[in-house]
């Protein structure tokens, strides 16, 4: 592919993520309305209709519980909204987080996942470390951003949006 036709493709990818995201977020959701009713991850999609609908669940340990998949999958995603938003896309961050978090255990599920990402992003789980890491939560205050002439500067000041401040 080249850079150009990749460039095209670039927001329909991200936007193939984002919906993802968005079907990890309801499965934990859901998951955490009936985390306690199950033992596992396999009981909760056998017992619960409306979570056999989630393909995720599907390539999880079975033996997880609930409770483990809310918290895993939660470290997995939670860089994914900032991540889809940088004008530069980490590719391998993105998946890296996601093996780490969600399949460090499991290879079998984890390759039924790349698979099934790769219908809408063809490069999803490429590029990746031999050891996979977790994103780290930031747990001190970040400074607040720096002015340039008198601009506030941000990670989304140009991109996709322009730039309100030089509109004024």
């Amino acid at each position: 592919m080249t850079k150009q036709q990749t460039a095209m493709q670039d927001p329909y990818e991200r936007r193939a993520l984002l919906l993802h995201l968005g079907d990890v977020l309801e499965s934990v959701f859901c998951l955490s309305q009936c985390a306690d009713d199950y033992a596992s991850i396999g009981d909760a999609v056998k017992g619960n209709e409306a979570l056999a609908g989630f393909t995720l669940l599907g390539f999880i340990d079975e033996k997880m519980t609930p409770r483990d998949f809310v918290r895993c999958a939660s470290g997995a995603f939670f860089v994914w909204p900032k991540a889809l938003l940088d004008e530069t896309l980490n590719r391998p961050m993105l998946a890296n987080t996601v093996k780490h978090d969600l399949f460090a255990e499991n290879a079998k599920g984890w390759d039924a996942y790349v698979d099934e990402r790769r219908k809408d992003v063809p490069w999803f789980g490429e590029d990746l470390p031999e050891v996979a890491t977790s994103a780290e939560p930031a747990h001190e205050a970040k400074p607040a951003p720096q002015k340039q002439k008198g601009k506030a500067t941000s990670r989304y000041s140009t991109w996709p949006w322009p730039d309100k401040a030089a509109d004024a």
